[in-house]
């Protein structure tokens, strides 16, 4: 906060003498809000923005629908107006500049020579092998030699939209022109940021550009350079139908009148635990509605790849469904030695898991550091879960009337077998979700996982934390997850394959905290065991960055 105020500060001392303009009060108090920045700095955004000259702004449309425009134009906080007539200077947009041919050329071609513009591209960017892919104007210039020529001289780029953040419906597959998103054209990319949806919320977009316009930088940004204010937090987390996907209770169809009371839309397709966007916050259409509450779930349009990846839209991932992506690379199977004595003394002074269907440790310097106590027996948990809350006994009522056979053979044998080794998780999975009687059901697990057809992970909140030395995980909170998914449609192969990847994650999350607290560098990880011979297992596994 204090940096953001010395950097308004600093800005406004540039900006002394010039004529000051009234300003949206209503819009600052927006734009605070949004990112979380606090009232302090309510004075300092105001009369930075009173002072503040137009910043140019070159919109350049390539291979896209014009539906991030459309959404812009729909901006009503501060107002599509008030932005281009206080704040922005358009100096190019195909859809909206008055100017055409070589006109508009010339307006692009002297804001590119004076440089210090914003550039937003909208549309995926084709690399086909001519130039014959959209090509535009009197020199038919390819899109991707105009990107390129204009990202030079730019002060930021933006990327809107999903074509122009990951290439869009345009790399779906097969992608006959080769489309990509823009930031794999780009070397330098700590002035860009990616603002995706098919579209983004006017307010996604409005307020990433402000944000850079007022303060000069961009935000905090995540791998996929998307602002994390924004696309932080996946759309289930924001749902307003969550609880009913954790008491259990979905749409069964289009035509089911519990859509009106709000049931999950998971067993219909709702691809919301896989996406991240802020769309139950920002809504589209003045706030009016947004997908999930007009009754229809999430594509998961803000994540890249989501025409090929994340199945058939309406209906849960799931086996036999078509679709066009490549299955996951997950390399060669190692041969790793089971021998325990062996494995410590491999080991020496590193890091390293063995994870085991009867013995998991993580080993640090000769000591097991990894802790783990639970309650391993399917009947007790299902037990435990129907006295926890109204929420958890709603979830094993429906449970138990849909898998009334699964519910039965789990309640048939309640005898508690308190267990230490996380793996064990895979042991509950497969009693949850299964009749077969396997002889080692973490194996059958494991196997299901391998073959599961999509990449998205369905995460099990499995929560790690380093106390007292040791590498604490908490499995217990996370068990009731496998039958929320069942419910919802989700079969054994992908909720596998989410408790497997969890389970790795929070295993590689708690190193990575120990490893911190003891001032030791990361090092590559060590991995041995049983379930560990599974190239699945070492997707995740194998290497800490």
């Amino acid at each position: 906060m204090k940096d953001l105020a010395g950097i308004l500060e600093e800005r406004i001392a540039g900006l002394e003498g010039n004529i000051q303009k009234e300003v949206d009060a209503n819009f600052v108090d927006v734009f605070l809000k949004s990112f979380k920045l606090g009232g302090e700095l309510k004075g300092l955004v105001e009369k930075y923005l009173s002072l503040k000259p137009h910043i140019p702004l070159i919109w350049l449309s390539l291979s896209e629908c014009t539906g991030c425009t459309e959404s812009f134009l729909r901006n009503e906080v501060p107002g599509v107006e008030n932005l281009l007539l206080d704040f922005i200077r358009l100096d190019y947009h195909d859809v909206l500049m008055v100017d055409s041919g070589f006109h508009a050329k010339r307006n692009l071609k002297n804001t590119l020579h004076q440089g210090g513009y914003f550039l937003v591209v909208e549309g995926g960017v084709c690399d086909g092998s001519t130039e014959s892919y959209a090509t535009f104007g009197a020199e038919a210039m390819s899109a991707k030699s105009e990107l390129l020529e204009l990202v030079e001289n730019a002060e930021a780029i933006f990327g809107v939209g999903t074509c122009a953040a990951f290439g869009g419906v345009q790399a779906a597959h097969p992608n006959p022109s080769h489309a990509k998103g823009m930031g794999e054209f780009l070397r330098d990319k700590s002035r860009y940021m990616t603002i995706p949806g098919c579209p983004p919320s006017d307010m996604n977009i409005v307020l990433n550009l402000m944000y850079v316009f007022i303060f000069g930088r961009m935000p905090e940004l995540d791998a996929s350079y998307r602002a994390l204010w924004a696309y932080g937090k996946s759309v289930h987390d924001s749902c307003e139908r969550k609880a009913r996907f954790e008491s259990g209770d979905f749409v069964q169809s289009f035509d089911d009148d519990r859509n009106k009371e709000g049931y999950c839309l998971y067993k219909v397709g709702c691809k919301g635990p896989y996406a991240f966007n802020n769309c139950a916050k920002m809504k589209f259409n003045s706030k009016t509605s947004w997908p999930i509450q007009a009754g229809h779930g999430c594509i998961a349009c803000s994540e890249a790849n989501f025409w090929d990846e994340f199945g058939v839209y309406e209906e849960p991932m799931r086996k036999g469904l078509r679709h066009f992506s490549k299955p996951s690379e997950l390399g060669e199977v190692r041969s790793l030695s089971l021998d325990l004595e062996k494995f410590y003394e491999d080991l020496g002074d590193g890091i390293g898991v063995f994870l085991d269907s009867k013995n998991t440790v993580i080993m640090a310097n000769g000591e097991n550091i990894l802790e783990a106590s639970f309650e391993s027996s399917a009947g007790l948990i299902l037990e435990a879960l129907s006295k926890k809350s109204k929420l958890t006994a709603r979830l094993v009522e429906n449970y138990k009337r849909e898998f009334a056979s699964l519910y039965d053979a789990c309640m048939s044998q309640r005898e508690s077998r308190v267990s230490s080794n996380v793996a064990d998780v895979l042991k509950i999975t497969h009693e949850l979700l299964s009749l077969d009687n396997e002889e080692n059901p973490h194996l059958r697990a494991v196997s299901e996982a391998h073959g599961f057809e999509f990449k998205q992970i369905s995460d099990m909140d499995f929560s790690t934390k380093v106390v007292d030395g040791k590498i604490v995980i908490d499995v217990s909170k996370g068990l009731r997850l496998p039958l929320c998914y069942r419910l919802g449609g989700l079969e054994y192969d992908g909720i596998a394959y989410g408790v497997l990847a969890t389970l790795c994650k929070a295993l590689k999350s708690g190193i990575a905290q120990y490893q911190k607290e003891k001032n030791l560098d990361p090092r590559p990880l060590v991995l041995g065991g049983d379930l560990a011979q599974n190239a699945l297992v070492q997707k995740w596994m194998l290497e800490i960055k």
